[in-house]
């Protein structure tokens, strides 16, 4: 029984040994060292998937994408320079070009490039979302390892050209407007903003003098004063449509003018519009179409009406 007590500590010390000597081995390299990226002089960003690039150039403040100059959405181009500030390897993943396990093959990978005018700041190769969802796998340039890099970053870059454009098409301050007018097929209405009785209290009314519903006006505003599309059409159909007449017309006073024109679809549940803040046709969203349709129509009287016919 002593006999293979012995034997039996002896194989645990073995086991042991192996281990810790495992354990030693398999941590026996130096991560590459990467050098801060001041993000403050990045100029330019190039993503490509598939032999696609998507390109980004930094106008004064603003980014802009594509030849064409899109303005690129901040959030997007924010969350982008964010991941290259704080790009860190935490481990050495594999030393075999073992790429499509990683998505790091031609067909999955995503490369990126970081520009200050023509010159390269840092480039680098991505995969997929390492298992733990909190590290992505990549390459570095010239670097045949595969590596993690700390933070689940894929989806920011993995986006078509169409996802990275601005989507917002309206914008102003809800209290910052003191006339709507607002029109149908033809039958059309003005509300103006006066100063309530109480501090900073707000009253509508028509032109005719007859009071507005505050909930609706306030809805609309709602609705239009950070307003995003759903996708833009092609970039000449603006012009197209400046022609023609809008199922819905919106103009809104403040220091200045907006205007938001809406057009039938081909489904009656989406609206084109074009808007004198953007320079592109759009396609909005069922559920902000809607929004938009039923608080002007409420104004104009028309959803009374015809509550009244049944």
């Amino acid at each position: 029984m002593k006999e293979e007590y012995l034997i039996l500590v002896a194989l645990i010390m073995i086991l042991c040994a192996y281990l810790l000597f495992h354990k030693e081995n398999k941590n026996n390299y130096v991560l590459p060292e990467i050098t801060k990226i001041d993000i403050t002089k990045i100029t330019g960003l190039i993503i490509e998937k598939k032999g696609n690039p998507v390109e980004f150039i930094k106008k004064e403040k603003a980014w802009v994408v594509s030849d064409k100059k899109y303005p690129a959405e901040s959030s997007s181009i924010e969350k982008m320079l964010d991941t290259l500030k704080k790009f860190k390897l935490s481990a050495l993943v594999s030393e075999k070009e073992d790429l499509k396990r990683y998505d790091l093959d031609d067909e999955n990978l995503i490369l990126v490039k970081a520009m200050n005018g023509q010159k390269k700041v840092f480039e680098f190769t991505m995969g997929k979302t390492a298992p733990s969802f909190n590290h992505t796998f990549i390459r570095l340039t010239a670097d045949k390892n595969i590596y993690h890099a700390n933070g689940n970053f894929r989806s920011y870059f993995d986006k078509t050209l169409e996802d990275f454009r601005d989507k917002k098409v309206v914008e102003f301050k809800k209290n910052s407007i003191n006339q709507i007018f607002i029109e149908k097929q033809g039958l059309s209405k003005t509300l103006v903003s006066r100063k309530g009785k109480k501090a900073g209290s707000i009253n509508w009314r028509y032109d005719d003098g007859a009071s507005a519903d505050k909930e609706i006006i306030s809805n609309l505003l709602s609705a239009v004063s950070f307003l995003k599309c759903e996708k833009y059409l092609s970039d000449n159909t603006k012009t197209k449509f400046e022609k023609e007449k809008p199922l819905y017309k919106i103009h809104l006073k403040n220091k200045g003018d907006i205007n938001l024109s809406l057009f039938k679809t081909d489904s009656q549940d989406n609206l084109i519009g074009i808007s004198s803040m953007n320079e592109y046709a759009f396609e909005l969203s069922q559920f902000n179409a809607k929004e938009i349709q039923s608080n002007i129509e409420k104004l104009l009287g028309i959803v009374k009406k015809e509550e009244n016919k049944d």
